[in-house]
């Protein structure tokens, strides 16, 4: 009897509804799994070994991703309705190795180890045979490996509720009863027990696999499948860029664990080219996508530093990686993107979201606090220096300290090739707004937050299509739809989540190019003497780092530190105090001649950018049209009036140990130099409001213990050492209580009242003026 089916499906439903297979039985993209048969079905089959090879890869698959592995082997010819038979004991050794491209390539030449059971007609006189067979119950224990440990513990974490890592790995029968691993019971006759005296094959793994559990109890393991989803919209624009007749490869040379791809069509996929470095990460990588994508490199995890869980073959800024490693002839064999990159009839897209270090150290998010690969000594980040530092006559641009921007370079330096070719880029926006690094057609974007990214705080990042041609015209700004997710229900959000929303219209960000130190004050005077230096709070320190660059002068009343773009970590990056800052290496002093034309850089480092994604990482501080501002008596006048009243103005009156007598000129108690210089304006309502609220702060401040009469106090000063505090237990809770109430509240009264100011007078002028950008 012969069928006449046109596709598989056809034929798979078929068969299934006559042998009430539930169609639940199709998993990990086989053709079915049932009891302890794996199915494998083809409208006709020429080459039984070819088609034995694809299961036996399904059978590694089911093993890679803690699922048990069927005894049989089930193929079936549906037009002919004959299956064949083999058994999975005889291709141990076969399924136990891992498969990185899809199971249906590259399965020629395979050769079968025994004959088949060949059951003929299943619908007729071999239908009792199949029957039989399907109810058979049976599998074969595979070997833990360090390609499925991991899979395998979380089946185990999941199924023995309560478990812990003891109960799984303890090797020890001293410590208690021994593990899953070693006596397997709840996966008894599914893995054989773990020979070995320790896990050192894979202990690597098992700290990863310890970490990963821990953020999952932790809830901290959330991916932004919204944003993922999102982004998805960018790569298919750039597919549809492929002209007509090419073939296209999406390349992610940093893809993790394939956040990216997941979501993708099985279309899209088979054009995925993915890269991992980590070990962990690899394994995780080719169990999910191995079988699915076009390649996963490095093929194998065996070439790497176990004990740091690093592959070496998966370096993508290491020349092995770019170039092709060397053969023992010394000739260079490129991994498998080559071949791709050389074919004019192939469109390249890469599809990344880069990990973001910092040399500095000030921020990260995917390598913080772990010891990183070498990443500031790596090949890539030589060529960028040499090329890109050079053409730029900036070889020390801060855009080579970061991890990100190696692999942005890398990307349109040596993968780029045609106009058609296209990158989809996760990342922070100063790679295009003030670091100039690419220069090619902006499509489109969108703006998400980075929060929900394991970041700690909200921050921009963008998500960009750039085609790889040249620009027909040097752009300065670039419109980005803002979006953030709803943390409650997990739903993509127009804008932003909370009650403070930039609107639903785009965000425009503009390019920088000059940093607010390029209006520094740099002068050296004849009356200079060296000085001394404090902590960032404003108190002096002992310690003595560059204390030989402190300056101490008759016309020194403070010192500023306003030397980074961006918003991150503010308290650090924007510094007001009376005397040099020890971990300072870049503010100045500020001299009482010129000071007022120098405190909008103190101003607009404090224009507030907590919780609001689309300022952080997006709004840059920028000295791009100088001191244009300089000329605004108005404009002066509010930045020395909210510079005095500023909780952040970390100014004091103290003693020196060098016995000079350092006051307070930053603020308005007694004839201070900011007093004197504010009586020579006219104040508004709202102004002569604040300076009320301040006379209530500095009265009741001057009935504490201890107010010293002799001082000039700010705010600051007198938040940290007037407004006194103890911790009591009230009502079995640790609750603070203040020694004056009443000094407590009018400073709160005042902290609100200058951000209002801040906020209704200050920033539209900062925005007019470009120091806001």
């Amino acid at each position: 009897m012969i069928q006449e089916y046109a596709n598989e499906a056809e034929g798979q439903a078929d068969f299934f509804k006559e042998f009430k297979i539930p169609a639940t039985a199709i998993v990990l993209h086989t053709d079915g799994v049932h009891n302890g048969n794996l199915l494998e079905f083809k409208t006709s089959i020429a080459d039984v070994n070819q088609v034995l090879f694809q299961a036996i890869k399904y059978l590694s698959r089911l093993r890679i991703n803690g699922h048990n592995v069927p005894a049989n082997i089930l193929l079936v010819d549906l037009n002919a309705l004959t299956v064949y038979k083999f058994d999975s004991n005889d291709y141990v050794e076969e399924l136990h190795q891992p498969y990185t491209t899809a199971a249906s390539r590259d399965n020629k030449g395979f050769r079968a180890k025994g004959k088949p059971v060949v059951i003929k007609d299943y619908l007729d006189t071999g239908a009792q045979a199949i029957v039989d067979l399907l109810k058979e119950e049976c599998f074969i224990p595979i070997r833990i490996t360090e390609d499925c440990v991991v899979a395998w513990a979380e089946r185990f974490y999941r199924e023995v509720r309560g478990s812990d890592k003891a109960a799984f790995l303890n090797n020890d029968p001293a410590k208690g009863p021994l593990g899953e691993l070693k006596d397997p019971r709840q996966f008894k006759g599914l893995i054989h027990p773990y020979p070995g005296d320790s896990y050192a094959e894979f202990s690597y793994i098992l700290d990863r696999l310890n970490d990963k559990l821990k953020k999952i109890e932790l809830g901290a393991f959330y991916t932004p499948e919204p944003y993922v989803k999102k982004s998805h919209e960018l790569l298919r624009e750039a597919i549809r860029r492929v002209p007509a007749g090419n073939d296209y490869v999406i390349i992610d040379r940093c893809a993790g664990t394939g956040n990216l791809q997941r979501f993708l069509t099985e279309d899209e996929l088979s054009h995925v080219i993915v890269n991992t470095y980590e070990e962990f990460e690899y394994l995780e990588l080719a169990r999910e996508f191995g079988q699915q994508v076009r390649a996963v490199i490095p093929p194998t995890f065996k070439a790497g530093d176990p004990k740091r869980g690093f592959l070496l073959n998966g370096d993508a800024l290491s020349d092995r990686f770019v170039l092709g490693g060397l053969n023992k002839q010394g000739v260079r064999v490129p991994n498998v993107i080559q071949q791709y990159l050389d074919n004019p009839e192939c469109t390249i897209i890469l599809f990344e979201n880069p990990p973001y270090a910092d040399v500095a150290g000030m921020e990260s998010q995917k390598f913080a606090g772990r010891e990183s690969f070498g990443w500031k000594d790596s090949w890539v980040r030589k060529r960028m220096e040499a090329e890109w530092g050079k053409s730029t006559k900036n070889a020390n641009n801060r855009a080579l300290r970061e991890l990100t921007n190696l692999f942005i370079w890398s990307g349109f330096r040596y993968y780029l090739r045609q106009p058609t070719d296209s990158y989809v880029l996760f990342s922070p926006t100063k790679y295009f707004k003030s670091q100039g690094l690419v220069n090619k057609t902006f499509v489109r974007g969108f703006l998400f937050n980075r929060r929900h990214f394991h970041a700690r705080k909200d921050a921009g990042v963008s998500v960009i299509l750039w085609s790889n041609e040249d620009p027909k015209r040097r752009r300065n700004s670039y419109p980005l739809a803002p979006f953030d997710i709803n943390r409650k229900t997990g739903a993509l959000v127009k804008g932003a989540a909370h009650k403070e929303n930039p609107g639903p219209g785009n965000i425009v960000v503009r390019t920088t190019h000059k940093l607010l130190s390029s209006l520094y004050d740099t002068r050296s005077l004849p009356t200079d003497e060296p000085g001394i230096v404090c902590e960032p709070n404003g108190v002096e320190t002992s310690r003595k780092r560059y204390a030989k660059s402190a300056l101490w002068g008759p016309d020194i009343i403070g010192y500023l530190v306003a030397d980074a773009a961006g918003f991150e970590n503010t308290d650090l990056r924007t510094v007001l105090t009376r005397v040099s800052v020890f971990s300072a290496t870049n503010g100045f002093p500020l001299r009482s001649d010129n000071y007022q034309t120098k405190l909008p850089l103190f101003v607009v480092g404090r224009y507030p950018s907590e919780g609001r994604f689309w300022i952080r990482g997006v709004v840059n501080r920028s000295a791009d049209n100088g001191d244009n501002f300089s000329s605004d008596p108005d404009f002066l006048k509010s930045c020395l009036i909210y510079t005095c009243l500023a909780y952040h103005n970390k100014c004091r009156s103290f003693l020196g140990s060098d016995g000079r007598d350092y006051r307070n000129e930053l603020c308005f108690d007694g004839d201070t130099v900011a007093q004197k210089d504010l009586d020579n304006y006219s104040l508004t309502a709202v102004e002569e409001t604040l300076l009320k609220q301040w006379a209530k702060v500095l009265d009741a401040a001057k009935q504490t213990a201890n107010y010293t009469p002799t001082r000039s106090y700010g705010p600051f000063q007198i938040a940290a050492d007037l407004n006194t505090s103890k911790r009591v237990v009230v009502g079995g809770k640790p609750t603070t209580v203040y020694d004056y109430p009443i000094l407590n509240g009018e400073l709160k009264t005042l902290k609100a009242l200058v951000a209002r100011y801040h906020a209704d007078v200050i920033a539209p002028k900062l925005w007019h003026y470009g120091l806001l950008k």
